[in-house]
């Protein structure tokens, strides 16, 4: 009754041992995947931003090319105002040069026969007038003129330093667009990555987590193999005076004041499971697993609690395939000798009093 409980109790640690390595595994890959899932968000975010920067831009730069085209139709018809401007202007001031050469050359015989061939003195002030009102009007016209063209000069002007304006705001937009484009290059990488990251990450913990899994299977399993094991040595051992009397003399030795191993990368009592050399190390305690058919010679208890043989060899249980029975075999705990083959593969069992 008391060794049933004891098997089952050694159950429990066992299970109890794998899933809080599981729980472990399982909520540090979280913690790693939420960081890893925030940077994505943030990344997915920065992308979006840089997509409708591009998009803003581009219809700042559409803009601005119908506004040059405008511009363009614009500065042809203030060069062709300007030009015929210009044309009225010398016409006008040709014209007037003329007559003033006239009048200076022929001012005599103009003035004589505008008072011969006035019909009185009144008809003579009116020709005098319209003669300086004619040199007014051409006066006017020529100030008229030269004013029209310097104010279509002067927009010619404006919309040629508009138009450069507009030339240096769309050369800017295309190289800002430019850069956007490479940043958002840049990031679709950086985002591809961390989803590959990210899709890497749960697949290794898909697997740890089955791995784990199936540790704890193996070792539930393994426990009731080994529990298994003294029930068939133990008959063919009943009749043996030095397998009694060994066990004796270990069970004598074992009422306490172990200095048990300690230290990373070791098997414990607390830790119950340890990795080693490739291979997976557990314990099983002569408390449970007498162990009367092993015939160990000089079987005793260590210091630490371990079982040994004559040499201070650790007794050991492997898988045959793994080691053969008698093989000298590394172990975290030191070098041992494999006495009992019926441990499963891959796994080894160092026998204790623990």
């Amino acid at each position: 009754m008391k060794v049933s409980l004891k098997k089952r109790i050694l159950a429990v640690i066992a299970c109890t041992c794998a899933f809080c390595f599981l729980c472990q595994t399982s909520v540090s890959y979280a913690d790693n995947l939420d960081k890893l899932k925030g940077q994505s968000s943030d990344l997915k975010n920065e992308l979006s931003n840089i997509n409708q920067e591009l998009l803003d831009i581009g219809k700042q730069i559409a803009d601005n090319e119908v506004k040059m085209e405008s511009m363009e139709g614009d500065i042809a018809k203030t060069q062709e105002q300007l030009a015929i401007a210009k044309n009225n202007e010398k016409a006008q001031y040709d014209d007037m040069k003329v007559r003033i050469q006239y009048i200076y050359e022929n001012d005599d015989e103009t003035m004589l026969g505008m008072i011969l061939s006035a019909s009185s003195l009144a008809d003579f002030v009116n020709k005098i007038d319209f003669v300086q009102t004619l040199n007014d009007y051409d006066r006017e016209m020529l100030d008229e003129l030269v004013t029209l063209r310097e104010n279509i000069e002067a927009e010619e002007k404006r919309l040629g330093e508009q138009k450069e304006s507009y030339v240096k705001l769309e050369k800017e937009l295309t190289e800002k667009k430019e850069q956007l484009k490479v940043k958002a290059a840049e990031t679709s990488t950086d985002l591809e990555a961390l989803n590959a990251k990210i899709s890497e990450m749960k697949a290794q913990q898909a697997k740890e987590e089955a791995e784990a899994a199936a540790s704890a299977n193996s070792n539930s399993t393994n426990q009731t193999s080994t529990n298994n094991k003294p029930t068939i040595s133990g008959g063919s051992n009943s009749s043996s005076g030095s397998g009694n009397s060994g066990s004796s003399s270990s069970s004598g030795s074992s009422g306490g004041g172990y200095k048990y191993p300690s230290g990373p990368g070791v098997l414990t009592p607390s830790k119950g499971v340890n990795y080693y050399n490739g291979f997976r190390e557990t314990y099983y305690s002569q408390k449970i697993l007498p162990g009367y058919g092993l015939k160990i010679p000089g079987r005793h208890i260590a210091s630490d609690g371990t079982i040994r043989d004559g040499n201070g060899y650790l007794c050991l249980a492997a898988h045959k395939d793994d080691f053969a029975r008698y093989s000298i075999v590394q172990t975290s705990l030191g070098p041992g000798k494999v006495y009992d083959t019926g441990c499963a593969k891959g796994t080894i069992d160092i026998y204790t009093d623990w």
